[in-house]
């Protein structure tokens, strides 16, 4: 993907374009949400898919991961944490909901 000869990582051309890919996905994310284009389910699935298109095309074309050759640990480490912070968040909501249940059960669940 990365291309050595006409120079991707010093040229303005891969900001640029991620920069205008990003300003549409925002301005969409925006409209569907201010004027009530979708319901409310399609709504939140929406957003939350144009928010991790959003977050792949800044990842490859601001901080240019996964365009290095060899080896590629950037992307690895990347994985790594995305991974991480996913159980914690994952892990945290499950022992919140557990303990809502168990602790408070006669709260009208």
């Amino acid at each position: 993907m990365i291309d050595q000869h006409h120079g991707w990582n010093v040229s303005f051309k891969p900001i640029w374009i991620g920069f205008i890919i990003s300003l549409v996905l925002v301005f969409a994310a925006y409209r569907i949400v201010a004027h009530y284009h979708l319901t409310h389910g399609l709504l939140i699935s929406s957003i939350i898919s144009i928010g991790c298109v959003l977050a792949v095309i800044q990842l490859i074309f601001f901080l240019h991961l996964g365009l290095e050759e060899k080896p590629r640990w950037n992307l690895w480490i990347f994985v790594f944490g995305a991974v991480l912070i996913l159980c914690i968040i994952l892990g945290t909501l499950w022992i919140m909901s557990n303990l809502n249940y168990n602790v408070m059960p006669n709260m009208g669940h």
